[in-house]
């Protein structure tokens, strides 16, 4: 005869002193991560000074590229990015963020790490395949990575650190451009 689910939980309970049950099935591991300070005059308050990415067309989305390297990084360098071979200084995770709060997040993100000297970090912005017609954030990401001067490269990560659904980017060694 089985025993109902609660047996099972006070075994495992009296089992495992100390150990709660999770809610939910989901773990944040960035949960711990030190809150990054950012300068007041670089934080955008209104909304109106966010780019608006919902103009872009699938047309136009196709046209961003899946990668980008500066002219003045090498091939040997451009590998090392590539297969994931250099130290990971940081990671930002835009899992179920709106547009308008993943810019936000993601410029924010990329300013606290060009002020600390990190040279590789990684953005996890999904493959989109839960979206209703296309992908949204990877396009968006890839769109604003593009403009911005202090990105020097950006290509899709390895499977052990997303894959497609992640983006490494390379940083400029430097101050951040007002």
């Amino acid at each position: 005869m089985a025993k109902d689910l609660s047996d099972n939980e006070s075994d495992f309970a009296a089992l495992m002193p100390g150990v709660k049950r999770l809610d939910n099935d989901r773990i944040n591991v960035y949960q711990q991560r030190l809150q990054k300070p950012v300068p007041a005059k670089s934080r955008v308050t209104d909304d109106k000074a966010l780019p608006d990415f919902s103009s872009l067309s699938f047309a136009q989305q196709g046209q961003i590229d899946d990668s980008h390297f500066d002219h003045g990084i090498n091939r040997k360098l451009q590998r090392r990015i590539r297969q994931g071979l250099l130290d990971i200084d940081d990671r930002l995770d835009l899992h179920g963020y709106i547009q308008k709060k993943a810019v936000l997040e993601l410029s924010e993100f990329i300013q606290y790490a060009v002020s600390n000297r990190f040279k590789l970090v990684i953005i996890i912005h999904g493959k989109g395949t839960r979206s209703s017609e296309n992908a949204v954030l990877k396009p968006m990401v890839q769109h604003w990575l593009s403009q911005q001067d202090c990105v020097l490269a950006w290509c899709p990560a390895q499977p052990k650190h997303g894959g497609s659904g992640a983006s490494y980017v390379y940083l400029r060694q430097g101050s951040i451009s007002d």
